[in-house]
């Protein structure tokens, strides 16, 4: 059995490895725009092949390019060493395919070279054995996972400290990471989460499934808890813990609400700096987030942002800064409040440039006007968007203050809502001359209460009623009774 399966390296791919995925690493690059476009069963069984020669360059980078379906469709992946020992530190690691960065970021490029490391330092003779216990694990079988991560774990740790410790060890060190310094940072990082990988994984059983919501008590028990017990055991893994309980809450600040009331055991001693280490990184972590806002605009990538999902990056950085402001005023921190007041200012921006902006287009455009000498077409996409677009423009009214466009919101819904009523009525105006034709007559009283439906959501279904109560006369129906 080769150990490209889960432990080889790059030039560890056996022949039989690679006639077994029908293909050749060298092939690889013209077929991944292939593999983004086959049939999800198809797809599947390509990357189980894949996964057996998953450490040659080229099929990493393949890997690469189709992870963003890899995450849409979560396939149960076989499991390998390499995998295991990502576990304890997984919610480090930096999103893909644009999601929000993680609170504690590790890149992923640290991945391979971190187990090289491992791989030429470690005792080879356990490295065997758990590699061959690892393919025998089925996909899902998490037990099975944490029996193999309590060895693999504390042996990854000490193997790579000792590459830093030793001046001979720090030379090979530096060779894999190309001579990164921010690479050798983030490789003393996972260790730190690597000497705690079971109290790790016990919390995040305990916090799950992420995003936890809400910060509820039985939550901040099991934090204090794991908190306790990883004191007892090393007082400078408390940090690390306590980052990995903020990364798994839809709103990490909520951590910093409670920190200074938690019972860290060994740990309370440290509670001010834990504190200040923490609000300083949820600060750094929100000016992120918020600067891959402005990445997206000077990429001319702002406009494609659909509004829900504007709207629904705006709540969840708003929440964060109003918890965090909450908490540095409450304890006279007012060091991080300008910073705050930018991540603020930057949201903002985005939603304005995304949902406010391109209202108009993403709203009034969904109601076709009148053609005398055409039937009218209904067009169920740009509705469904235009709905979408107009539960976002309310969604936004709940934050214009907070932002800084309670005028700007105001106005918008105000012309947006005047917009589809005169629309309406043009399309009121229109309806008789479609009575002789029976699919002309359903597709005009359709964009009709389509019509109504964006005022609805817009102005309220008593701004609407006008409108409800003028197109029912004009079908021929009577309203039904109070």
């Amino acid at each position: 059995m080769t150990r490209a399966s889960g432990t080889g390296k790059a030039s560890g791919a056996s022949p039989s490895a690679r006639a077994e995925t029908g293909t050749t690493p060298d092939l690889l690059p013209s077929l991944e725009q292939r593999l983004l476009a086959i049939p999800d069963d198809k797809f599947l069984e390509v990357v189980r092949l894949l996964e057996r020669v998953n450490d040659h360059p080229d099929v990493r980078q393949t890997f690469d390019s189709i992870r963003p379906r890899l995450v849409q469709m979560r396939p149960g992946r076989r499991p390998t060493l390499k995998r295991v020992l990502c576990m304890p530190f997984e919610d480090a690691l930096e999103g893909v395919g644009g999601g929000d960065v993680p609170l504690s970021r590790i890149e992923r490029r640290v991945i391979a070279p971190l187990w090289g490391i491992v791989e030429e330092r470690a005792d080879r003779h356990q490295l065997d054995q758990l590699d061959r216990m690892v393919q025998e694990v089925a996909p899902g079988d998490h037990n099975g996972l944490l029996n193999i991560g309590r060895r693999l774990w504390p042996l990854a740790a000490q193997t790579l400290r000792a590459a830093m410790d030793d001046d001979r060890s720090r030379q090979a060190l530096w060779r894999h990471l190309h001579g990164d310094e921010g690479l050798q940072r983030q490789v003393i990082d996972a260790a730190a989460y690597l000497d705690i990988g079971l109290s790790i994984e016990a919390l995040k059983s305990d916090l799950s499934p992420k995003p936890v919501p809400e910060l509820e008590d039985r939550h901040i028990a099991a934090i204090e808890q794991a908190a306790q017990a990883v004191a007892r055991q090393s007082l400078a893994g408390v940090y690390p813990l306590l980052l990995v309980a903020a990364a798994r809450l839809a709103t990490p600040a909520d951590l910093l609400r409670v920190l200074n009331d938690l019972d860290l055991g060994k740990a309370r001693r440290d509670q001010p700096v834990l504190f200040a280490q923490l609000s300083g990184l949820v600060v750094s972590n929100l000016e992120a987030r918020s600067a891959r806002l402005d990445d997206r605009a000077s990429a001319g990538e702002r406009t494609v942002v659909k509004p829900a999902d504007a709207m629904a990056t705006a709540e969840r950085l708003i929440a964060s800064v109003t918890t965090t402001s909450t908490v540095m005023d409450a304890l006279h921190e007012p060091l991080y409040r300008d910073r705050l007041a930018a991540v603020t200012s930057a949201v903002g921006a985005m939603v304005a440039e995304s949902v406010l902006d391109t209202a108009p287009q993403g709203i009034l455009s969904a109601i076709p006007a009148p053609t005398p000498d055409r039937a009218p077409e209904v067009d169920e996409t740009a509705q469904i968007a235009a709905e979408d677009h107009a539960r976002a423009l309310r969604r936004c009214d709940r934050l214009a203050d907070t932002l800084g466009l309670r005028q700007q919101v105001n106005d918008t819904i105000k012309r947006m809502g005047q917009g589809v009523e005169q629309r309406a009525q043009a399309l009121l105006q229109d309806y008789p001359q479609r009575l002789e034709d029976a699919a002309a007559t359903d597709a005009a009283e359709l964009n009709l209460f389509y019509s109504l439906r964006l005022l609805e959501l817009l102005a309220g279904s008593a701004k609407a009623d006008p409108l409800r109560l003028a197109i029912l006369s004009a079908i021929g129906e009577s309203p039904e009774p109070e």
